[in-house]
């Protein structure tokens, strides 16, 4: 009789807790696969892409005509698409990467004022961002490897030669700078510190790794931060991406900007959560002086800034590329162009069709 009693309790608690552990998993992998696809879905921003950069606000500036051109790069995920602006063959370049949820259209008033000041200019989308393809984002993964393909587009990019015809490189292949927002910001900081090419970074509001951006935006988008729910995230990415959401630290970085003598900002806004903060605080502090410095804004270029915001926010990002960076040539005054048939800044000029930098010569938008 004993046995029976034994087998008969043994049986209620399988009958029990085998549900429950059923349950447990069933809820482990709908929190996964919801929480992957949550953290790595772009909602996609075509904000005013059709109208930039053929038409430039009026405050802006009187200044010669911009010209640029469409790009399109072959990048690790797909195509990428962009914009050069182009100040002279052979001066530097900087390449503009935008924010998880934005374009480069939200980038044009940055990429002009770079462009004032002395620069080329390269805004790319993403993948999975403005008129670029894919469909999910890797957090950083993928777009540092795109970064890379980014670059050597630019490098590729040529202009007429002013004398003896031909064409000759638009910028100067040794001195490139490098802006980011977020996963714009890693994947510069990440490339910054393999390419002798680039000098200059400027990260708002980096992170160390792509598994600490993905707890942060398990933190933000649910309220998670715990072991439990970021091994579960972990795991789920690990799948999702194929193998390469560990793609490496800023950190592993750090020696080859202090050995190579290039420059990094970064910049830590107030309008972000303190834990985001906390941990730009922390990439900010990896650099030590003369490499790095910590910069403070009132807020991240992760959402749209306009006027006076922005002035500000663009002259800290210029200062810090002409002073730390490379020495730049001032663009003349409308007053001072010397061509007289020169397009309005309302009405710039275009190459378009270009991939991967190559001019076709079509012009429109005069």
């Amino acid at each position: 009789m004993p046995p029976r009693k034994k087998k008969t309790r043994i049986f209620l608690y399988l009958k029990f807790f085998i549900p429950a552990i059923v349950v447990a998993i069933a809820v482990a992998v709908g929190y996964t696969v919801y929480a992957v696809n949550a953290i790595t879905k772009s909602n996609r921003s075509l904000l005013a892409i059709k109208d930039f950069p053929k038409k430039l606000p009026d405050n802006w500036g009187k200044v010669v005509s911009l010209t640029w051109k469409d790009i399109q790069i072959n990048g690790d995920s797909g195509t990428l698409n962009g914009w050069v602006l182009i100040r002279g063959a052979g001066l530097p370049g900087v390449i503009i990467t935008h924010g998880l949820n934005g374009s480069r259209a939200d980038m044009m008033d940055l990429g002009y004022r770079l462009w004032e000041r002395g620069y080329n200019v390269l805004l790319y989308d993403l993948r999975a961002h403005g008129e670029s393809g894919s469909l999910v984002t890797t957090l950083g993964a993928s777009e540092k490897k795109d970064l890379l393909k980014a670059i050597e587009a630019f490098k590729q990019v040529k202009v007429p030669a002013p004398k003896g015809g031909g064409e000759e490189q638009l910028i100067d292949p040794n001195k490139i700078g490098l802006y980011g927002v977020n996963i714009g910001a890693y994947a510069s900081l990440m490339v910054g510190g393999e390419q002798d090419a680039v000098k200059a970074v400027v990260a708002d509001m980096p992170y160390d790794s792509v598994q600490e951006f993905a707890h942060l935006r398990a933190r933000e988008l649910f309220g998670f931060d715990n072991f439990v729910t970021n091994g579960l995230l972990d795991i789920g990415l690990q799948i999702n991406q194929g193998g390469i959401y560990d793609t490496g630290s800023v950190r592993s970085q750090v020696a080859n900007y202090q050995s190579k003598g290039k420059s990094v900002a970064v910049l830590v806004a107030e309008n972000q959560p303190k834990s985001a903060q906390q941990v730009a605080v922390r990439v900010s502090s990896l650099f030590g002086p003369p490499v790095g410095e910590r910069i403070d804004v009132p807020r991240s270029r992760n959402i749209p800034l306009a006027g006076k915001e922005a002035d500000t926010y663009n002259e800290r990002v210029c200062n810090f590329f002409a002073q730390r960076g490379f020495p730049v040539t001032p663009l003349p005054t409308a007053a001072s162009a010397s061509p007289s048939g020169s397009s309005p800044p309302d009405t710039a000029g275009t190459d378009s069709g270009a991939s991967a930098g190559k001019d076709t010569g079509k012009e429109s938008g005069k």
